[in-house]
């Protein structure tokens, strides 16, 4: 079916954004439609004004029968765009129903297309993404060309044009939340970050995105709108099992220090693990290490309840010794993550594995409370607001203390957060 729609507020809406004055409700409305729609929704539900709702009334989603799909704004008098803001799947914050491969495509009569190559997209992993076009373009009509979705169906949640390049779009600072686990599911381990960001006072509505270990690049990243923080999950495999090209953006996001992170137990071991030796150098664990030539001694075992540790296989943590549930952990100094806590605490634990010492460029900012075997707690690297903390913030348990840690961060991330890069540097 060819689904349209005609809305004068939704005319409102997009006049604001190219900059037009409030009384252009008074002209004739836009004209959405869509090549095809799943079910009641509508090509207009994609122009409502909402942003980040993902009721199916508020989301347009092409039919599960087509192989490729478009959804397009006719508008009374050829317009200027320079740049698209695009809200895309049909979760709160795991992309699904998504285009996957995509364009954007300006036309004078609605029959001859002009692709805007600078917005095509091949396997896209966003879910929030503003293109700037490389200048703007006078069109009566725009389309997105979709040629292939994830899980067989495009959703659109919003989308919004401006008239310049270089347009100022506002936009809320959202949250990544990266799954380090071998279990490659989204949503899946990590996105208790997302609520326990959205249980802080100012937070509640912070729109988010939880992606994959492999996702996790400097492209995704820089691309606009750019997120304020990102936060690793812990994971489960010992490290010589895990694959370390996974990690390869992770490691260059920590090299750059521009983007403030906060890991947890695993994905803190993973993070001084790549400061300490890198991915590119063999990782092991107790299990395998050759004790006259061990690989990465960073990291270790609590303990073991018997000495056959070499002799069990990797990943067989039968005999390790164990931390879990609420311990005490000291903070060592006044670092503003901590702000208005005790010095000591308790916080989550759960963990065999741990960090043997500080590496090169971090400080330790928390060590072992009363009755708590891991030294190294929580880690800070260099002056950046970026902290690997064996407990975890995000395990329901310890409300109160994990709230006021990651309320801090947030407020810290927001405060560092850097001046919005020219154009021309931030597209793509």
């Amino acid at each position: 079916m060819n689904a349209s729609a005609l809305l004068p507020w939704c005319a409102l809406t997009i006049g604001l954004a190219f900059g037009a004055p409030a009384s252009l409700a008074a002209e004739p409305p836009w004209e959405l439609t869509a090549s095809s729609s799943a079910g009641e929704a509508k090509a207009a539900s994609a122009c409502d004004g909402d942003r980040f709702s993902a009721s199916t009334n508020s989301v347009w989603m092409g039919a599960a029968a087509s192989t490729s799909w478009w959804w397009q704004a006719r508008f009374p008098q050829p317009k200027e765009v320079g740049a698209i803001l695009q809200v895309v799947g049909d979760h709160d914050f795991a992309l699904r129903h998504a285009p996957r491969d995509y364009v954007w495509q300006g036309s004078q009569d609605g029959l001859t297309w002009q692709v805007w190559p600078e917005t095509a997209v091949t396997r896209e992993t966003r879910l929030f993404r503003l293109h700037r076009l490389r200048s703007s373009q006078r069109v009566q009509y725009v389309r997105l060309r979709i040629d292939a979705a994830t899980e067989g169906q495009p959703a659109l949640r919003e989308v919004e044009f401006y008239g310049n390049t270089d347009a100022q779009v506002s936009f809320p600072d959202w949250i990544v939340a990266v799954n380090t686990t071998h279990e490659r599911t989204v949503p899946g381990h990590g996105k208790e970050f997302i609520g326990l960001a959205r249980s802080c006072r100012g937070w509640e509505q912070a729109p988010a995105q939880q992606i994959l270990l492999a996702q996790f690049t400097p492209s995704f990243l820089q691309a606009e709108p750019r997120p304020l923080c990102a936060f690793l999950s812990g994971n489960f495999k010992d490290w010589c099992e895990v694959d370390r090209g996974e990690w390869r953006g992770a490691e260059a996001i920590l090299r750059d220090g521009q983007v403030p992170l906060w890991a947890s137990c695993g994905g803190a071991q993973g993070l001084a693990l790549l400061s300490e030796y890198g991915v590119d150098y063999a990782w092991d664990c107790p299990h395998c290490r050759d004790p006259m030539h061990p690989r990465t001694p960073l990291y270790g075992h609590i303990g073991h309840k018997d000495t056959a540790t070499g002799a069990r296989p990797c990943g067989d943590y039968s005999s390790c010794l164990f931390e879990k549930g609420p311990h005490h952990i000291q903070f060592t100094g006044e670092d503003p993550v901590f702000r208005g806590l005790a010095q000591e605490v308790e916080l989550m634990e759960s963990h065999c594995g741990q960090i043997e010492w500080v590496p090169h460029d971090w400080e330790l900012v928390a060590t072992a409370g009363s009755g708590t075997q891991t030294r190294v707690q929580c880690l800070r690297y260099r002056d950046r607001w970026i902290y690997a903390a064996q407990f975890h913030i995000e395990m329901s348990g310890t409300p109160e203390a994990s709230r006021r840690i990651m309320g801090n961060f947030l407020a810290l991330a927001k405060a560092a957060k850097a001046p919005a890069a020219t154009p021309r540097d931030a597209n793509r």
